[in-house]
C-alpha cells in the first residue's frame, strides 16, 4: 500500500515543484505588469501628493491679498492694561486715543448684618426688580444655603446670592444684581423687603433728595444781571458775560451724596456787519433865474473823515462753566462743559470735591454761548423706594471716562460705540491718562509671510526631489521625518527630466525674485529680509541654488514696522484701483498656481490619464492571471496523467515480474 500515489496529491516524481519552476516562468509577464501597476500607482500618489503641496501653497498665498488677509487686521494696545484694554476688529482705523477712567461702571451688590448659622428663611414671594427685570420666587422656607440655591436657579442673568462663613457660627448672606448701570437698581419687595429689612441688607432711606429750583436764581459771586438772566419753563438761560447761582436754604453734608443736573452750552446767532454812518445832511444851495435862464449853484462837499469799522472783540469759548458751592460759600470748578445742541446730563459726586454743598453757580464767561441749566438735584444713589443699602459691598453707577478730553457715561465697562471697530473695556478708575493705540496686527502678517515661505521651500523641495536623482537633496533637509525621509529616497528623480516641474520651478523661482509695484516704489522681497542668501556669507552652497529662500526676521521686523503699506502690497496690490487686487507675489502664486489644482487642470488631467492607466492594467493583469489558472491547470492535469501512466507501468512491470518468478519456481 505504500506505494500508492494519488496524482495531484501525492507525487513520488515531485511533478508539483516541476509545474511550480513552469510556472514561475510563466508568471514572469504577470509580475512585470505588476511592477507596472505599482510605478503607475506611485507615480499618481506622487501627482496627488504633489497637487496638495500646490494647493497649500496656493492657499497660503490667497491668505495674504483676499479679503480676510491679515494685514487688514487690527490690535488695541494699551499703555496700562490694569485700567483700560480693548480689542479690534478689522474696520478699525489706525489711531491713538487718549483715555481718562473716572469711574467704572459696576452693580450693586449688598451684604447683610451677620446671621446665625442656623439661619432660617420665611416662606412666601420674595420679588427682587433689576432695572425694568423682575424675579419673583416662590420659597418655602428654608435654611440660608436653601434659600440661595432657589434663588440662583431662578435669577439666571439678573440677580445671584451667596452665603459667606463669616465665623464659624456666623454667617453673611450677599445679594448681588447681574446688570450694571445706574438704571439697573435692585429693590425688593413682597416678602423679599421685609427680609431684607430684618437681616440688615437694607434699611429705609432718609428722603434726602432736594431740587434746586431753575427759576429762582440768586447771586453768584457777582450781582445778578436779570437783563442776561432769563428763568423760563424750568430753564435757566445765563448770557455772556453774566453768572448766576441755585442755592439751598441751608448747607447739607456732600457724604454719599451726588448732584445731578442738565446743561447746555448754545451758540448765538452771529450779529449782522455793520457799514459806515451815513454822511452829514446839508440843506440845498438854491440858484437864480433871470428872465428865460436858470442858474443853479454848485452843491456843498463837506470833507468827511474816512470810516473805520470798529474793532471786532476776540470769540471766547470757555466750558469751565459750572462751580459747586461748598458750605463756607467757596467756589470750586467742576468738569468742563461740552459744547453742542441738546441737553446733557451731568453727574457730580459731591464728596469728592467738599465736605459739605450749599449749591451750583453758573459762571458764562463765554462771548457767543449761552449756558442753559435744568434740572438740578441733589440725591442718594443708593437710595430707591424709599429704601437704602445697610452694607453696600458695592453700588449701581455708571462708567465715566473722558475719551480725547471729551466726557462720555456708558452703562457698562465694555464700550463699543466710542470709536468704530473698537471695544473699549474699561478695567479700573485712574488718575492718569491711558493712551490706546489702534495698530496693524503686524505679528500676523508676519507669520503668514513666514508660511507662505515655509510653503514655498516644501513644494520646491519635493520638486526638487522628483526632478534630480541627487541623494544630496534629503541631506540638505534636516527637518525630514525617518518616515519622510524613506519615502522620498523612493521617490527621487522620479520624473526627471518632466518639463513641467522644470517650468513650474522656474516660475515660482521668477515670482519671489520680480520686483512688484507699490506706492512707494518698486518692491522686492530681499528688501523685507526674504532671499536665497539672506543670512549672508559668501562661497558655493548647493542648497543656494536650489531655490530655497531663507528669512532675516530682523529685517522682516523692521520692514513691518517702518514699511508696512510698502510690504503689503508688495504681496498684493490694487495698481489700477478698481478694488481688484492685479499684482504682488502672493497675487502672481495664485495665478501660477491655478490652471494646475483648479478642478479640471493639469495635475487633475494627469492624474485622470493615470487612473486610465491603472485601470487598463488592472484588466491585464486579471487576464494574465487567468490565463496562468488555465495554465496552471493544464499542466497539473497533463502531469497527473503521466503520473498516472507511469503508476500504471510500473503495476504492470511488478506484476510481469512477479509472475515470472512464480513461474520459475
Amino acid at each position: 500500500m505504500s506505494d500508492i500515489s494519488i496524482p495531484g496529491v501525492t507525487s513520488k516524481y515531485d511533478t508539483q515543484k516541476l509545474i511550480e519552476d513552469l510556472m514561475k516562468v510563466e508568471r514572469i509577464p504577470k509580475t512585470r505588469e505588476e511592477e507596472r501597476l505599482k510605478a503607475i500607482e506611485l507615480e499618481r500618489t506622487v501627482w496627488l501628493d504633489l497637487n496638495r503641496r500646490l494647493t497649500t501653497l496656493r492657499e497660503t498665498a490667497r491668505k495674504l491679498f483676499s479679503f480676510q488677509n491679515p494685514f487688514n487686521e487690527r490690535i488695541a494696545e494699551s499703555s496700562d492694561e490694569s485700567v483700560l484694554g480693548a480689542t479690534a476688529t478689522r474696520e478699525a482705523v489706525e489711531e491713538t486715543r487718549s483715555f481718562l477712567v473716572k469711574q467704572t461702571a459696576a452693580a450693586d451688590r449688598f451684604m447683610s448684618d451677620r446671621l446665625p448659622a442656623d439661619q432660617k428663611v420665611p416662606s412666601g414671594e420674595y420679588v427682587f426688580t433689576v432695572g425694568d427685570s423682575t424675579v419673583r420666587l416662590a420659597y418655602p422656607g428654608g435654611t440660608l444655603k436653601d434659600f440661595v440655591d432657589a434663588l440662583n436657579r431662578k435669577g439666571g442673568d439678573t440677580v445671584r446670592a451667596q452665603v459667606v462663613n463669616a465665623t464659624s457660627d456666623s454667617r453673611v448672606l450677599v445679594i448681588e444684581s447681574l446688570r450694571e448701570g445706574a438704571a439697573n437698581r435692585l429693590a425688593f419687595s413682597g416678602a423679599a423687603e421685609a427680609f431684607a429689612l430684618s437681616t440688615g441688607i437694607i434699611e429705609r432711606g432718609l428722603g434726602s433728595r432736594k431740587d434746586l429750583p431753575s427759576d429762582t436764581p440768586v447771586r453768584f459771586e457777582k450781582a445778578l444781571d436779570p437783563a442776561k438772566t432769563l428763568s423760563s419753563g424750568g430753564v435757566l438761560t445765563v448770557a455772556p458775560g453774566a453768572e448766576a447761582a441755585l442755592k439751598l436754604s441751608a448747607p447739607v453734608s456732600s457724604s454719599g451724596l451726588v448732584m445731578e443736573l442738565e446743561v447746555e452750552l448754545v451758540e448765538k446767532p452771529a450779529a449782522a456787519a455793520s457799514g459806515p454812518p451815513p454822511g452829514p445832511s446839508l440843506p440845498g444851495i438854491g440858484g437864480i433865474q433871470y428872465e428865460d435862464l436858470s442858474v443853479q449853484s454848485a452843491p456843498s462837499d463837506p470833507m468827511a473823515p474816512a470810516w473805520t469799522p470798529p474793532v471786532v472783540p476776540p470769540r471766547v469759548d470757555d466750558p469751565k462753566a459750572l462751580y459747586l458751592i461748598d458750605g463756607s460759600g467757596r467756589a470750586v470748578a467742576l468738569p468742563p462743559v461740552e459744547a453742542g445742541s441738546g441737553f446733557r446730563t451731568v453727574t457730580v459726586p459731591l464728596s469728592a470735591y467738599a465736605d459739605s454743598v450749599l449749591g451750583l453757580g453758573i459762571r458764562n464767561a463765554n462771548t457767543q454761548r449761552d449756558v442753559r441749566i435744568r434740572s438740578v438735584r441733589i440725591y442718594d444713589p443708593t437710595e430707591t423706594g424709599g429704601f437704602k443699602p445697610k452694607n453696600p459691598v458695592e453700588t449701581a453707577r455708571d462708567a465715566i471716562v473722558r475719551m480725547d478730553g471729551i466726557e462720555v457715561t456708558r452703562p457698562t465697562n465694555k464700550i463699543d460705540d466710542l470709536i468704530p471697530g473698537v471695544t473699549v473695556d474699561l478695567r479700573s478708575a485712574s488718575e492718569k491718562t491711558v493712551k490706546l493705540a489702534i495698530k496693524p496686527d503686524r505679528e500676523s502678517a508676519k507669520e503668514a509671510v513666514i508660511e507662505l515661505v515655509g510653503n514655498y521651500n516644501r513644494l520646491m523641495a519635493e520638486i526638487n526631489i522628483l526632478s534630480r536623482k541627487d541623494e544630496a537633496i534629503l541631506g540638505e533637509l534636516s527637518y525630514l521625518s525617518d518616515a519622510e525621509r524613506e519615502t522620498y529616497e523612493a521617490r527621487l528623480g522620479l520624473f526627471q527630466g518632466d518639463s513641467l516641474l522644470t517650468q513650474v520651478r522656474s516660475s515660482l523661482q521668477r515670482i519671489m525674485m520680480d520686483p512688484y509695484a507699490t506706492d512707494s516704489g518698486q518692491a522686492l522681497l530681499s528688501g523685507f529680509g526674504i532671499s536665497t542668501n539672506s543670512r549672508g556669507g559668501s562661497g558655493y552652497d548647493a542648497s543656494r541654488l536650489r531655490g530655497y529662500l531663507e528669512i532675516d526676521e530682523k529685517a522682516l521686523d523692521k520692514a513691518l514696522q517702518d514699511d508696512f503699506q510698502m510690504v503689503r502690497q508688495a504681496f498684493g496690490n490694487d495698481t489700477d484701483r478698481d478694488l481688484l487686487i492685479d499684482s504682488g507675489v502672493a497675487f502672481s502664486l495664485d495665478a501660477l498656481m491655478k490652471p494646475y489644482v483648479e478642478t479640471g487642470g493639469i495635475v487633475s488631467t494627469r492624474t485622470a490619464t493615470l487612473d486610465a492607466q491603472i485601470a487598463r492594467q488592472k484588466l491585464t493583469i486579471a487576464g494574465l492571471e487567468t490565463a496562468l489558472a488555465r495554465k496552471e491547470a493544464e499542466l497539473k492535469r497533463k502531469y497527473g496523467l503521466m503520473e498516472g501512466a507511469l503508476g500504471q507501468m510500473e503495476s504492470t512491470s511488478g506484476a510481469w515480474d512477479s509472475f515470472g518468478k512464480t513461474s520459475g519456481d
